[in-house]
C-alpha cells in the first residue's frame, strides 16, 4: 500500500465534517491517526524513530464510538488508500457509504453492488445474498455492469459457487470477532475472481471484494455497527 496516498485520504477525512457545536470525535480520531502515521513515515524516511506519543488502537476506537455513527473501514492497495466511511444513504438492506471527496460504495447486506467516484467504477451488480453465500456448493450467476472509455455499457456474467473455509477469529480495530470465512469463486471464459467474506451471525463483518479490472480488490471492515 502506498502510505503517502493513504495518509492524504486520512488528512482529508480529518479536515472534513467538523461541526459548529464542537469538535467531531470521529474527525478528532482520524486526525490523530493521520498525524501519528505522518510522524512514523517521516521517521522511517529519516532513519530514526518517531517522536511524541502514538495513538493506541483503543483510543482510536473509543473516539470513533463517540461519534455514534456506523463506521466502515475501506482499504485499497491499487488506490493506495485507507479510510473510515460513514453512511450517506440507507434504503432497505442497501447502505451507501461515502468519503468526503464524494466517492461512494453501495452494499446490500455487506455485499458490494455499486461504486462511484473511483474512475473505473462498478456501475451495478446482480450479487448473491448472505444466505446464498452460506449455502456452500450452490451454483448461481453474478453479473457486473461497467461503463467503458467510450461510455458504452459492458456486462460480465460469471458462474459462481461458494465454499465455507471454516470458523476464524478476526480483529477489527482492536476488537476480536468470531466469524465464518466464506470464499466465493466466480468464473467466465475470459477470467476468474474470488471474493472472501467473514460472516458473523447473519452480517458480513469483513470482506475482500472485486470491484473492476482497473481497481482490483477492495477490503472492507465494519468497525462500528
Amino acid at each position: 500500500m502506498k502510505p503517502v496516498a493513504g495518509l492524504a485520504l486520512l488528512a482529508v477525512l480529518a479536515a472534513c465534517g467538523s461541526e459548529k457545536s464542537g469538535p467531531n470525535p470521529m474527525v478528532s480520531a482520524i486526525g490523530a491517526m493521520a498525524k501519528d502515521s505522518v510522524a512514523k513515515v517521516k521517521a522511517r524516511k529519516a532513519g530514526g524513530k518517531s517522536g511524541g506519543k502514538s495513538v493506541s488502537v483503543e483510543e482510536r476506537r473509543a473516539a470513533l464510538e463517540k461519534a455514534g455513527k456506523p463506521i466502515l473501514r475501506v482499504s485499497s492497495t491499487t488506490l493506495g488508500q485507507t479510510g473510515f466511511l460513514t453512511v450517506l444513504d440507507a434504503k432497505g438492506d442497501v447502505l451507501t457509504w461515502k468519503t468526503p471527496d464524494g466517492a461512494t460504495f453501495s452494499q446490500r447486506s455487506g455485499v458490494l453492488i455499486q461504486t462511484r467516484g473511483l474512475g473505473a467504477d462498478l456501475m451495478s451488480a446482480e450479487a448473491p445474498s448472505v444466505g446464498q453465500l452460506m449455502r456452500a456448493g450452490t451454483s448461481y450467476q453474478r453479473i457486473y455492469y461497467f461503463l467503458g472509455d467510450d461510455d458504452q455499457g459492458t456486462r460480465r456474467t460469471y458462474d459462481c459457487t461458494s465454499a465455507i473455509i471454516g470458523k476464524e477469529s478476526i480483529e477489527v480495530l482492536g476488537r476480536t470477532h468470531h466469524a465464518t470465512h466464506v470464499s466465493e469463486t466466480c468464473e467466465r471464459p475470459l477470467g476468474k475472481l474470488t471474493n472472501d467474506y467473514w460472516i458473523e451471525g447473519t452480517s458480513i463483518r469483513q470482506s475482500r471484494q472485486w470491484v473492476s479490472g482497473a481497481i482490483g480488490y477492495i477490503e472492507f471492515q465494519r468497525v462500528i455497527d
